[in-house]
């Protein structure tokens, strides 16, 4: 008889016995009551010794005169040496992160295993092993190293408790995550405190598969990603050094070409037969000198798809950005997809409709819902010294031939140590200076001291007015936010052909901007579209105001999976993946939504 039907056959007899005695006194119906339990515990405990798929003690059971909650064992721990708890939670004293909580979960179903389905284990080993490749978790990797050897020497009671265990772990930190996704962004360590430990929610029983997929960071391609992950991490180095300095041109010969050909082909870039050809010219003999690897053919077009996967410009010349790309090893690309896919976590939109995300690494715009692009366009984005907030929020209007009220900044740095040096700066860009109470009142530039003005106290605004040199173009998407942040329009459209696109203070400039506002009209079902055409034509400045709201995610992603499963790389351009500094850029990540 299993433990599990002792104990509950010793509570249904007590619970009989009790029935039968009711009429004694209290004291000696206790009393006996309590050495009737202690006999049947005693057996229960001793034909449990039989079975090895419980988790009670097998040393004795804990009896009185009423039957107590028998205390869980630690057998298959006692005996190890868990240093990964004393770098995920510091502050507890125990072997464990999460002993009371422990208790409680095995109390709850009756003290029986709750990882026998190898399902389930897989997919949670799989979640642990992503939040753990992020390196952000001190001790995570520890941990999983300690479970590993508990299912290999196949100590289920030991593999069970400290997978529970583990499993309280992930959840606290991810709710740590959702709470400050801002941490992901910036040099930061995820240990549990004390207090963090007694607030973690109470887990549900039993652990099924549907409960653990449900705690993924990403549901779309979620099973590839983690292939891609172990791959890489399996792989030896590939040596590929190149600096860039001189660039190899096409035709060139590429110094050790034998490694890079070899690292293209792990990537994707270089196909299989490609390869074999290439490394049995490379090891055969021509006039006793092996043949090199020269940048032309399969390996020219080889390394201008390593380009586009990296949003470089796609000429086939290994310079400087080109070499630095190639110079990243596979565990370094493992740990940028384990952190993209833990920022996933504030963007799971499933089945919520329709949402406008703007990558700002990636320079790009798209309308999707779900996994299927409706729209999209490429965008301009903050320069580093003024870069793009990360933030949720929905466009609400639109306005049409904008005037553009100078931002502080620019107006600080921009224009008025230019209008110092040029009186005729205000003329040549169509702007003016208006009063900060009423934007109708303009001020003479010819009536203030420009020598004496100090760009931080200045007390007007300048305004550019709306025409087809204005610096938001002819239209503009608004949506609610705290830092003045909005898509608009630009006449400099030659900056779209730019491969690398953060020119701007902090706006994003959309190349499609005129489809963009047409597409937000026909979403309103209104045929509102011919009179924005009207609007344009008379240069007249005009709000539109959205009925169906559009939501809108800006986010920070540098490395995922494509459609076709091809690995994407973004370069960092705000330092966000960087944990060796802190750069004062951090500042922009508002992570804040305004939906």
């Amino acid at each position: 008889m299993s433990e599990l039907k002792s104990y509950r056959v010793t509570k249904n007899l007590i619970s009989q016995a009790h029935s039968q005695v009711k009429w004694l006194p209290e004291a000696f119906r206790l009393s006996m009551l309590g050495v009737f339990a202690a006999i049947l515990m005693n057996t229960s405990i001793a034909r449990a010794e039989e079975s090895q798929s419980n988790l009670l003690p097998v040393s004795k059971a804990m009896v009185s005169a009423t039957l107590t909650m028998p205390k869980l064992g630690r057998h298959g721990l006692d005996s190890m040496s868990l240093t990964s708890t004393r770098m995920i939670c510091p502050s507890q004293s125990d072997q464990l992160c999460f002993p009371e909580q422990l208790q409680g979960f095995y109390a709850r179903q009756d003290f029986m295993p709750a990882w026998q389905d190898p399902a389930i284990v897989d997919e949670f080993m799989q979640q642990l092993m992503v939040l753990a490749e992020t390196q952000r978790v001190p001790g995570l990797l520890q941990r999983m190293n300690e479970l590993n050897q508990l299912r290999d020497k196949r100590d289920q009671r030991g593999f069970d408790l400290l997978a529970t265990d583990s499993l309280f772990v992930y959840q606290a930190i991810v709710h740590q995550i959702q709470r400050d996704p801002s941490a992901l962004y910036r040099p930061a360590d995820f240990t549990l405190s004390m207090k963090e430990i007694q607030a973690a929610p109470r887990m549900g029983t039993p652990v099924t598969l549907s409960t653990i997929k449900r705690l993924r960071p990403i549901e779309s391609n979620f099973s590839d990603l983690v292939s891609q992950i172990n791959r890489l991490e399996q792989l030896a180095p590939h040596g590929v050094y190149l600096t860039g300095r001189p660039a190899i041109q096409y035709g060139e010969t590429i110094p050790r070409g034998e490694k890079l050909i070899k690292m293209l082909n792990v990537f994707g870039d270089l196909s299989d037969q490609d390869l074999t050809n290439l490394t049995s010219a490379e090891a055969g003999e021509m006039d006793g000198m092996s043949t090199a690897i020269v940048n032309t053919g399969v390996v020219h077009a080889a390394i201008r798809h390593f380009q586009q996967r990296h949003g470089l410009k796609t000429d086939g010349v290994i310079g400087p950005e080109t070499a630095r790309n190639m110079a990243r090893s596979y565990q370094q690309v493992a740990q940028l997809l384990a952190l993209n896919m833990q920022r996933n976590r504030v963007l799971r939109r499933d089945g919520q409709g329709e949402v406008l995300q703007v990558n700002i690494p990636e320079f790009m715009l798209r309308i999707l819902d779900d996994n299927d692009v409706l729209f999209e366009s490429k965008v301009i984005v903050g320069r580093s010294k003024r870069p793009t907030y990360l933030f949720s929020s929905a466009i609400n209007h639109m306005v049409v031939n904008p005037t553009w009220n100078v931002p502080e900044t620019i107006k600080e740095e921009d224009v008025i140590p230019k209008l110092k040096r040029s009186p005729n700066y205000l003329a040549s860009h169509n702007m003016r200076i208006v009063s900060r109470r009423n934007a109708s009142e303009s001020i003479d530039p010819n009536q203030i001291d420009w020598s004496t003005v100090s760009a931080k106290s200045f007390p007007y605004e300048f305004q550019q007015r709306a025409g087809p040199n204005n610096a938001l173009g002819q239209v503009k998407f608004m949506m609610p936010n705290s830092y003045s942040i909005y898509l608009h329009d630009t006449p400099s459209k030659r900056l779209f052909n730019q491969s690398k696109r953060n020119f701007s203070s902090g706006c994003v400039r959309v190349e499609r901007a005129h489809d963009l506002a047409h597409y937000l009209l026909e979403r309103q079902h209104a045929g509102q579209s011919a009179s924005y055409e009207n609007l344009l034509k008379r240069r007249t400045t005009a709000t539109i105001n959205l009925r169906k709201t559009l939501a809108v995610d800006f986010i920070y992603r540098t490395a995922w999976l494509d459609e076709k499963g091809l690995l994407q790389v973004r370069e960092d351009i705000y330092g966000y993946d960087d944990d060796t500094s802190v750069p004062a850029e951090h500042d922009y990540i508002a992570m804040n939504s305004f939906r």
